[in-house]
C-alpha cells in the first residue's frame, strides 16, 4: 500500500472535505488507491463526504472487517456518516466487527431503531445530492446513475445532514445549470426516526407529498419513507379507515408524476409512463 508523506497526511486529516473532493472526480479504481494510501484514521472523514452514490460503490467493495477498522479509528460523527452510506441489512453486521464496545452501542443506537418506529421502516436507497452540487453536475450524475425513473430527489449538506427536496418545477424552468441545487430546495420537514408509526400517520405533510424524509437526532439524511409503506405496515397490526388524506395523497401523487416525466425527458432517463 502506497503511504503518503507526512504532509500529505496531515493534510488529509485536517481537510478531508476537499480530499473527497479531489477523489470523487478520479476513476472508481483511482479513487480506491487513493483511500488506500491515507492514514487509516483519516479515511472515514474523507469517505463521508464522496457523493452518497459513490460513498456506496466505496464502501460496497470493501469488506465488514476493513470498513471497522476504519470507523474504528474515526470521530463519532465521521464514523456515523459513512454507516448512513452503507446498506441498511449490512449496518448490524458492520458494527458487530466493531473492536470498541462505546462506539459500537453508540453507532446501534443511532442507526439501529425499534419495530414500528420511522427508523426501522426508512428506506435509505433514496437519492440524494449535495446542496453545492451544480445543476449541470446533477443532471450529469443522474444520467451516470443507474436510477431510473426517481420520484424524489434529496439535497444534504456537506455532512450528510438534510437540507430538503428539490424542487422539480424550478429545476426544469432553471436559466442556468450553475445553480446550487441547494438553492432549488424546498424546506420540507422530515419525520424523526425515533417517531411511532402510529404517529407518523397524522404528520400534516401527507396532504401535499407522498413521501417524507426520514432524519437521526443530528438531522442527518436516514432515507425516505412513503405513505404507502407507512399505511401498510399499520394495516398489518390495526386495519382502518384511513379518510380524506388518502384522497388528497392520491391526487398528489398523481401531481408529482407528472412533473417526474418531465423530468425524465429532461435528463434523458428512461422509465415507466
Amino acid at each position: 500500500m502506497t503511504q503518503l508523506n507526512p504532509l500529505a497526511a496531515a493534510f488529509a486529516r485536517n481537510h478531508p472535505q476537499e480530499v473527497a473532493a479531489h477523489l470523487a472526480a478520479q476513476p472508481d479504481d483511482a479513487l480506491l488507491r487513493g483511500l488506500a494510501a491515507l492514514p487509516t484514521d483519516a479515511v472515514a472523514a474523507v469517505v463521508g463526504k464522496l457523493p452518497h452514490n459513490l460513498a456506496v460503490r466505496v464502501l460496497t467493495r470493501q469488506s465488514n472487517e476493513i470498513i471497522a477498522e476504519w470507523l474504528s479509528q474515526a470521530e463519532l460523527n465521521d464514523a456515523l456518516t459513512v454507516v448512513l452510506h452503507l446498506q441498511q441489512g449490512r449496518r448490524s453486521d458492520v458494527l458487530a466487527t466493531l473492536p470498541i464496545r462505546h462506539m459500537r452501542r453508540a453507532l446501534e443506537r443511532l442507526v439501529i431503531y425499534p419495530q414500528k418506529t420511522v427508523g426501522a421502516l426508512v428506506d435509505p436507497t433514496v437519492v440524494r445530492l449535495t446542496a453545492q452540487t451544480t445543476l449541470q453536475v446533477a443532471i450529469a450524475t443522474l444520467q451516470a446513475g443507474e436510477y431510473g425513473e426517481q420520484e424524489w430527489i434529496w439535497i444534504v449538506d456537506g455532512n450528510s445532514r438534510y437540507v430538503g427536496l428539490l424542487d422539480l418545477s424550478r429545476a426544469l424552468l432553471a436559466k442556468s445549470d450553475q445553480f446550487a441545487v441547494g438553492e432549488l430546495a424546498i424546506p420540507l420537514e422530515a419525520l424523526r426516526a425515533e417517531t411511532s408509526l402510529a404517529a407518523a400517520r397524522d404528520v400534516k405533510e401527507w396532504l401535499k407529498h407522498p413521501e417524507l424524509p426520514v432524519v437521526d437526532h443530528q438531522n442527518h439524511l436516514l432515507g425516505g419513507l412513503s405513505r404507502e409503506r407507512l399505511m401498510t405496515a399499520l394495516l398489518q397490526d390495526a386495519p382502518s379507515e384511513f379518510g380524506v388524506i388518502d384522497g388528497v395523497t392520491a391526487l398528489t401523487n398523481q401531481y408529482f408524476r407528472v412533473m417526474r416525466l418531465c423530468l425524465n425527458d429532461l435528463l434523458g432517463l428512461r422509465g415507466e409512463r
